[in-house]
Formats: structure tokens, C-alpha cells, sequence
């Protein structure tokens, strides 16, 4: 029937194919897994693609809104100023309302006086 080295050869062709079939199993694997990161990494660059995008957008925008607030900070100084020169001017005015009315009372009193001596 079969002599010891066909037994030998065919466990030794048996052995070969498993090993075979596990290094395929193997390679199947490790492409897979190759294919995932592969995946992950575009995933991941669109993802980066779209956040750079977005903070653009949103620089874009504080740019813009920077230039818009320096002139309405510009616009409020102006008016902040203006309210300080009205103030000023409208206290100037009864200063020079509190003097003239200190002149005619001393006006006043002095013919009072000046009456009162004839």
C-alpha cells in the first residue's frame, strides 16, 4: 500500500498547504488593514480640509468686523468728543451767565449805596 515516505510526502504537501493558505490569510489581512489606515488618512485630510476652511471663514470674517468696529470706534470717539466740547462750551455759557449777573448785582448795589449817601 504506502510505503513511510509517501506518508512523509503527503503530510509534508499537506503542511505546505496550510502554511499557504495562512500566509494568504496573513496578506489578506495586513491589505486590509493597509486599506482602513489608507481611509482613516483621506477621512482625516478632508476633515483637516474642511476645519482649515471653516477658520479661514471665521478670520475672514474678524478681519471684517475689525475694520467695520475700528470705524464705529472711530465714529463713537467723534461723538464722545463732540458731547465733551458741548458740555464744555454749555458750562463756559453759565460761567459767563454767573458773572454778568455778578456785575449787575454789583452794579445794583453800588447805586443802592451811592443813593443812599446823597
Amino acid at each position: 500500500m504506502f510505503n513511510p515516505s509517501d506518508i512523509l510526502y503527503i503530510i509534508l504537501a499537506f503542511c505546505a498547504l496550510w502554511i499557504t493558505a495562512f500566509v494568504c490569510w496573513l496578506i489578506w489581512q495586513v491589505a486590509r488593514i493597509i486599506k482602513n489606515v489608507n481611509n482613516v488618512m483621506r477621512e482625516a485630510r478632508e476633515t483637516m480640509g474642511k476645519i482649515e476652511g471653516a477658520l479661514n471663514a471665521i478670520r475672514q470674517k474678524f478681519e471684517t468686523v475689525s475694520g467695520t468696529a475700528a470705524v464705529f470706534a472711530e465714529g463713537i470717539k467723534k461723538i464722545v468728543d463732540y458731547a465733551i466740547d458741548r458740555r464744555g462750551e454749555k458750562k463756559e455759557e453759565e460761567m459767563e451767565g454767573s458773572k454778568e449777573e455778578v456785575v449787575k448785582e454789583e452794579k445794583e448795589d453800588g447805586k443802592k449805596k451811592g443813593k443812599g449817601k446823597k
